[in-house]
């Protein structure tokens, strides 16, 4: 998932070892051992009341559940208003590995066909805050919306990927989705309603199917409720929540208890806070500043950043002792050349600008090497699949055997190259140091930095393919396994339309590599199928060039004193799970 998108991990507590909810965990090379704190001593029985605040440096670009990809988004949307057939556990420490559970499903699945066919049936009793039931029918509805390609747009593609519909020779779905009705019967034949049943018919065995099914893009959606891209801030709650009023965009909003949510059939929310606030109208700097000050609604408040001040570890460490949190970001921060560009559409220009990348730049910026770590690999240290692919030209990158590449290529110096990226001022930061080392391979850098509140519709808009020469991104793995990593990424098929590129910002497609991806994905043995996305990988990033790994890092939270059972659940999304916090009076 996108950044501030989320993912599947378990949190090892070593560093910056990161271990994606699966099967085992790897050591970041050269990770700090600076031990994680601890931020949720329970202070007696919960109690239900008061007011939740949640603390935000980034705006929500999606609540619309099908085109929901950034990890706090997915977080709240389900733990707040939009129930999905399974999800996360919760847990009671920031290093506890959630466990797969059943959420509106009455249990995590029912495989068969060797795992083709996959059916969930619903709990009685869920409802809508409008107190009508939750069907089947919207479950298949909601789902149905992913393939609207050319309205729906920002959001995961694995229902496409995987739900057995045929493709067109351009790899784009025969089914259009609910609004063009083209190729309905295609989907109505795929997926099907019996009862409160809902059975998935898919292209090939997916073992972990139920794992897929916890993004919110495969939750419910009412078709009376839909109006298209119009949707994105119009939230109807199925969940113990529901939105006062309306989403002030770039600010926040209030959400208050939806009566209509009964407990009796949810294991996981609590919900204790009467009201749950989201504030994402600050920087990430006077964040922090509040929350070590801990005063006044501040003191019930929790942070929900993105990346963290390159000071906060060290203000946070002497001001709010016992209340923050230093964890492993499931995250990998990387750069992705424009294959649409005149300049990296030559192999060459890619590999000089992967040489000249000066990642010690970047951990600087981000709080230096007890906070952040080089890397040069797509998959995350906590994923077993990790290749741990050697930095092209160490840390600091050569400059020079890059202006040697492009001297080669036949290119006039200075190139110019225009690069956009997720301004805040921790990437101001870094991408002023990047700059310095692309200027010195003979590239005329010109930075462009957009605010995070458009930044991804941004890259996804067919438009800027012809404005911009690489996009910065962050990715963590959905679930865990690195072909929620690989694929999702860099699988044209899936993501290349007239639309845009969906999750595939730099349009790299490649026939041979789609194929490959095909051949991992019908692998039957786990740790040989892990390995051959490890590969992929590394042929991404040291013979296609499609893709610059940049740096693995930690994330940084804190709460106020009066927050209570608010643990960073690094299974689901890696941020403070609201579903069991309480507010102390």
């Amino acid at each position: 998932m996108k950044n501030t998108k989320l993912v599947a991990v378990v949190a090892t507590g070593l560093g910056l070892a990161l271990t994606v909810s699966a099967c085992g965990s790897a050591t970041s090379p050269g990770a700090s051992g600076t031990p994680a704190a601890s931020s949720g001593a329970a202070a007696g029985t919960p109690v239900k009341g008061g007011t939740l605040r949640l603390l935000s440096g980034t705006q929500t670009e999606h609540w619309d559940p099908q085109r929901t990809y950034v990890g706090a988004q997915i977080e709240l949307g389900n733990r707040l208003f939009a129930r999905t057939l399974t999800t996360w556990g919760t847990v009671k420490s920031d290093t506890e590995q959630a466990k797969l559970v059943a959420d509106a499903a009455t249990d995590t699945g029912k495989a068969s066909d060797g795992g083709k066919t996959w059916a969930f049936t619903l709990k009685d009793g869920l409802k809508w805050e409008d107190g009508k039931a939750v069907t089947c029918d919207d479950f298949k509805y909601g789902i149905s919306r992913t393939y609207a390609v050319d309205v729906i747009t920002g959001g995961p593609n694995y229902a496409i990927g995987f739900i057995d519909i045929p493709t067109n020779a351009d790899g784009s779905s025969q089914y259009a989705g609910p609004y063009k009705k083209t190729g309905q019967d295609l989907y109505d034949k795929a997926v099907t309603c019996s009862g409160n049943t809902i059975t998935f018919k898919l292209k090939q065995p997916v073992g972990d199917f139920n794992n897929t099914v916890t993004m919110t893009a495969f939750g419910a959606f009412r078709a009376d409720k839909d109006l298209g891209d119009k949707s994105n801030y119009q939230i109807f709650s199925n969940g113990p929540y529901k939105l006062q009023g309306t989403w002030e965009q770039n600010k926040g909003g209030t959400f208050v208890r939806n009566d209509q949510w009964d407990p009796k059939t949810d294991d996981i929310r609590k919900a204790y806070p009467d009201q749950i606030t989201i504030d994402e109208s600050l920087t990430a700097e006077t964040l922090y500043e509040r929350l070590i000050a801990n005063k006044g609604d501040d003191q019930n408040a929790i942070a929900f950043p993105d990346n963290a001040p390159s000071t906060a570890l060290a203000n946070i460490q002497g001001g709010a002792a016992g209340r923050y949190v230093a964890v492993p970001s499931p995250y990998t921060r990387y750069l992705v050349p424009n294959y649409k560009s005149k300049v990296f559409s030559n192999e060459m220009a890619r590999k000089a600008l992967a040489l000249a990348t000066d990642r010690a730049a970047y951990v600087t910026a981000a709080g230096g090497k007890e906070l952040a770590q080089p890397t040069n690999s797509m998959i995350n240290p906590a994923l077993p699949a990790f290749p741990n692919t050697p930095l092209p030209a160490g840390e600091k990158g050569d400059p020079a055997a890059a202006k040697a590449l492009l001297q080669q290529a036949g290119m006039t110096l200075p190139v110019k190259i225009t690069v956009t990226y997720r301004k805040n001022d921790t990437l101001d930061k870094a991408f002023a140091g990047l700059k310095l080392g692309w200027d010195a391979a003979g590239f005329d850098t010109q930075l462009v930095g957009i605010p995070a509140k458009q930044y991804y519709g941004t890259l996804q808009s067919p438009d800027s393919a012809s404005k911009y020469d690489a996009y910065w991104a962050g990715w963590g793995a959905d679930y865990p396994s690195a072909s929620t990593v690989i694929a999702p990424l860099f699988d044209s098929r899936v993501n290349i339309t007239a639309g845009g590129p969906g999750q595939d910002y730099g349009y790299f497609d490649n026939k041979e590599f789609n194929a490959a991806i095909d051949a991992t994905n019908a692998i039957a043995d786990g740790t040989v199928r892990e390995k051959a996305w490890g590969d992929l990988d590394v042929q991404l990033t040291t013979k296609h060039y499609a893709a610059i790994p940049l740096i693995v890092d930690k994330f940084v939270f804190a709460k106020g004193s009066n927050v209570q059972d608010a643990y960073v659940n690094l299974t689901f999304t890696g941020y403070y799970d609201v579903a069991t916090a309480w507010v102390k009076k």
